[in-house]
């Protein structure tokens, strides 16, 4: 299987689930994908709690490490940098500086972008497939990882608990994003795979992480 197809099967493989609903709506990668083989990657989970960021950190990492990567957790080097904290010019500055720095010339990043909320009657008929669209033009805003990093949008949403209540459920649609930047290119082509997907029902309560976690390890037996 060539370098770029085993990336975006890596990014593929972290978002599913046995234990939830689980669909791919959109992914895409780039022709310089296979370059990402190479470089030293830093892998980043942007959340405020450092047992979220951990979970995805771990588990993103163990599995580009297992398939040939160079890939560290950025809260084993920088357990003090809060990646969902807002910057001034300043500190978005020194994150270039140290970044560079350390030798990190690639980043893969992982945020909670959105979730929805679904209250519907039990026993109510429910129809889900599975939609990828491998060819979709990535956002004209991500092609640059520092552009990127410091978008409002790219920040992880909070997080609510599932509830169930009477005869109706009220369930949660989280939507995960995971994009990887090679920093050796210029500014606003950087971007070389793009994934976004949706996890319907995470077992675990207290957030998305768990289950985002279990997708992770799941997804290549």
């Amino acid at each position: 299987m060539k370098k770029t197809s085993t990336l975006l099967f890596l990014l593929a493989g972290f978002l599913m689930t046995s234990c939830s609903s689980f669909k791919i709506i959109k992914s895409w990668k780039g022709e310089t994908a296979n370059e990402m083989q190479n470089k030293k990657i830093l892998v980043i989970g942007r959340s405020a709690d450092m047992d979220i960021r951990k979970a995805y950190e771990n588990a993103i990492t163990k599995k580009f490490t297992d398939a040939g990567y160079n890939a560290i957790s950025s809260y084993t080097q920088f357990p003090d940098f809060n990646p969902a904290a807002k910057l001034t010019e300043e500190q978005k500055q020194q994150i270039q500086t140290i970044l560079e720095k350390n030798g990190y010339n690639g980043v893969v990043l992982t945020a909670l972008k959105d979730y929805q909320e679904h209250t519907r009657e039990i026993g109510a008929e429910k129809y889900d497939t599975q939609v990828i669209y491998g060819g979709m033009n990535y956002p004209i805003n991500y092609g640059g990882f520092y552009n990127y990093f410091y978008l409002p949008g790219s920040f992880s949403v909070d997080q609510v608990s599932l509830k169930t209540e009477g005869t109706t459920i009220t369930s949660k649609l989280y939507i995960l994003e995971t994009v990887v930047y090679d920093l050796e290119k210029e500014e606003g082509k950087q971007l070389v795979a793009w994934i976004t997907a949706s996890i319907e029902n995470p077992d675990n309560s207290p957030g998305v992480a768990s289950a985002y976690a279990n997708s992770i390890a799941k997804g290549f037996k």
